[in-house]
């Protein structure tokens, strides 16, 4: 399944953005996901935040990506929470960072807890 990545970026070091993205992209690539960060979208730092944002939902609404992959902290960042919005407006399966230890990583869903 294609997953976009969403992690919060701005008022953070950007290596400690980098960081939790590949974290997140190396667990889910090694149940056979295929995925896609920020920084592959729009790589170009010195363009202003709104391009960065709209790069973002764009490929966050393409046809091949299925879920959003929501990072720790995204709850504080308003551009984390308009991923959030367009990938329930648009039913994209969404997974939390916070749900690692008991996703069933196979299908992206949480497994119940016993």
């Amino acid at each position: 399944m294609k997953v976009y990545i969403s992690i919060p970026i701005s008022g953070r070091p950007i290596q400690d953005a980098k960081y939790q993205a590949e974290c997140i992209k190396a667990r889910l690539m090694l149940h056979g996901h295929e995925c896609i960060t920020p920084f592959e979208v729009s790589p170009d730092a010195d363009k202003p935040y709104a391009y960065h944002i709209g790069r973002d939902i764009e490929a966050l609404l393409a046809d091949d990506v299925k879920a959003v992959a929501f990072g720790n902290g995204f709850h504080d960042s308003p551009g984390c929470l308009l991923e959030h919005a367009a990938a329930e407006i648009y039913h994209k399966r969404i997974v939390y960072e916070t749900w690692f230890d008991f996703l069933d990583f196979t299908t992206l869903i949480p497994k119940p807890i016993k």
